[in-house]
């Protein structure tokens, strides 16, 4: 007999997709959810030496590479856009090319599609 939980499961995609509206560039942004393994290649990524033989994660790093990683259109790994930014790979694009404030939106939109959403909301849509 199964459960809803295996039905569910059963029934499931991890293929979630959404548009992200960046006003300034009057236009939208189509971003994806992550996968487990994109998600700890992202964190591989962005470990960095700290000069004392340690390695500790670069924030700021690791939310240009989660944007590169989740975002579907545009691909920031174009070598046209990564040259008209002067850019040394596509997580350099993100932050050459996008404003503070526009880098967290798409990386906030990734994370939700990926499963980290606002527990507050999934406790409320499970009351109703």
């Amino acid at each position: 007999m199964a459960t809803k939980g295996l039905d569910a499961l059963l029934g499931a995609t991890l293929d979630q997709q959404s548009q992200v509206y960046i006003p300034r560039l009057k236009t939208h942004f189509s971003v994806k959810a992550l996968t487990s393994e994109e998600l700890r290649k992202a964190n591989d990524q962005a470990t960095v030496p700290t000069g004392r033989g340690e390695r500790k994660l670069d924030n700021n790093l690791f939310n240009a590479v989660l944007v590169v990683k989740g975002c579907v259109d545009p691909d920031f790994s174009n070598k046209t856009l990564i040259q008209h930014y002067e850019a040394t790979d596509a997580a350099d694009c993100v932050t050459k090319a996008l404003l503070p404030g526009e880098i967290v939106k798409l990386f906030q939109t990734v994370l939700d599609l990926s499963g980290f959403g606002d527990d507050d909301e999934l406790i409320e849509d499970a009351k109703n």
